[in-house]
């Protein structure tokens, strides 16, 4: 094991809140709730971008705006932002295989709903008890890492995961667009149903049960988690979309007060709402940081590449798509390999690496002008996968392996919510960019490159104070 800041750690370590360590599921079992997990990210991960799609569509079918198509989007992911932390603490509470099986039903159940909606109240209600069933996933499926892997095996995998979620990621748009050419928008919230089912049903015999503990649920922390996270992302999606209103200074008057009495609630123990016990830990608060930066980088070339493709390249919509592909695979590719350098690397050097690379990546996207080669597009694009890849499997391995185990619920919510912080932040600063400098412009993914280029330098420079410290 290694931490985000020093060497390599060789075999096990005790576990800091005095429980044995894993020793992980025999194969073939291991392999199989292994599939699980990989089909329950399928379920969660290629849903959002299968819905992002079909927009256009959910617009004309429900005879709304395209902005209020958009709570299709937004009522999912409001859910999943307010539930996080809350799912953490039921997963310790109640045992992460009983909150990962009973999320993944919850999910498809609500599906039902998104499939039958004939109103956008029906659809954003569905949709948002979907996003409900998917927090758990994602709080669990993390943590399930560490029970069914061995140790040396875990940044293997959480690689695996991450190749996952790229492949999901990537093939979403192209499933969706299959959908929607044989069939109306309602069929697109039932693609992923067979992977619900596969996932339910290897986790019911493979994945192991966990403890339960015996404490009682802060409601109170609760509530006052969801609203504040809820409307603190409704503020910042409204900044971001440029479309302040009344609505928006209400947010903001829900998010402050909410978040500060959270604030008060919360202590540094292990019962708290919010992981502060977590959030002492330097490697740990490092890493959240990392993690939030980087996916804000990401964001920052995803949203602008595809405008740079149609505005100054003059794409089509079908071509477009295609030269997206190359920047998930990069992510594939490097996660696989990232995943068995773990345990042979400083982490610290390996995500550095990775940011490097990615402001490469980044730089050469910002130079091309049309004229330049396919292959000069379709490999900028894919050194900033490789890039991200080669940064996430340690970083993600920093923020599940660091934790205690008996904290990995946490841990994982953790991971969750800085990729959906760095992801938000993204946004917002690329919508400020388009509107500063037009939807053309290469800025966005020069300050993409500028960003990963100071955390890499950080990232190095913190390990070096590290590595004094120690001789002196």
């Amino acid at each position: 094991m290694s931490s985000i800041d020093g060497a390599p750690q060789v075999g096990t370590s005790t576990i800091a809140d005095g429980s044995q360590p894993t020793t992980g599921l025999p194969v073939p079992r291991r392999f199989w709730a292994a599939l699980s997990i990989w089909s329950a990210i399928f379920l969660t991960i290629m849903d959002v971008s299968i819905a992002n799609v079909a927009l256009p569509f959910i617009s004309k079918g429900l005879a709304i705006t395209a902005a209020k198509s958009v709570w299709a989007i937004n009522a999912y992911q409001i859910a999943i932002v307010m539930a996080l932390l809350p799912m953490a603490k039921a997963a310790e509470i109640l045992g992460y295989k009983k909150v990962y099986l009973g999320g993944l039903l919850l999910f498809m159940l609500a599906a039902f709903g998104s499939i039958n909606a004939s109103s956008l109240a029906v659809l954003a209600s569905s949709r948002f008890v979907q996003g409900i069933g998917a927090a758990a996933v994602m709080v669990v499926s993390g943590a399930l890492v560490r029970t069914i892997y061995p140790p040396a095996l875990v940044p293997r995998g959480i690689g695996y995961n991450t190749i996952a979620v790229s492949i999901a990621s990537a093939a979403g748009p192209a499933v969706g667009a299959l959908v929607l050419s044989i069939a109306g928008w309602h069929a697109i919230f039932a693609v992923g149903l067979p992977f619900g089912l596969l996932a339910l049903a290897l986790g019911f015999w493979a994945i192991p049960s966990t403890g339960s503990q015996k404490k009682a649920f802060d409601y109170r922390s609760a509530l006052l988690c969801c609203a504040g996270f809820a409307a603190l992302f409704l503020f910042l999606n409204d900044l971001a979309q440029d479309s302040a209103s009344r609505w928006t200074l209400l947010s903001i008057s829900i998010a402050i007060p909410a978040i500060w009495f959270l604030g008060k609630r919360t202590t540094a123990n292990q019962d708290s709402m919010v992981p502060l016990d977590l959030l002492k830990l330097d490697s740990l608060r490092t890493a959240y940081a990392m993690s939030a930066t980087a996916y804000a980088v990401m964001m920052l070339i995803t949203l602008s590449f595809p405008f740079i493709l149609q505005q100054r390249f003059h794409f089509k919509p079908e071509t477009i798509g295609l030269f997206m592909v190359p920047l998930p695979l990069g992510i594939v590719i490097a996660a696989f390999v990232s995943g068995r350098l773990v345990n042979r690397y400083a982490s610290a050097w390996l995500c550095a690496s990775g940011l490097i690379v990615l402001t490469g990546g980044a730089i050469w996207l910002s130079l091309l002008q049309p004229g330049v080669s396919t292959f000069q597009l379709v490999a900028a694009a894919a050194i900033c996968g490789i890039g991200f890849g080669i940064f996430q499997v340690p970083n993600n391995h920093s923020m599940i392996a660091i934790a205690p185990h008996a904290r990995a619920g946490a841990a994982s919510a953790m991971l969750s919510l800085s990729r959906l912080i760095g992801q938000t932040l993204g946004a917002i600063l690329a919508a400020l960019m388009f509107r500063k400098f037009g939807a053309q412009s290469d800025a966005p993914i020069v300050a993409a490159a500028l960003i990963a280029l100071a955390v890499a330098s950080a990232t190095l420079l913190r390990k070096d104070r590290s590595r004094t410290t120690m001789v002196e």
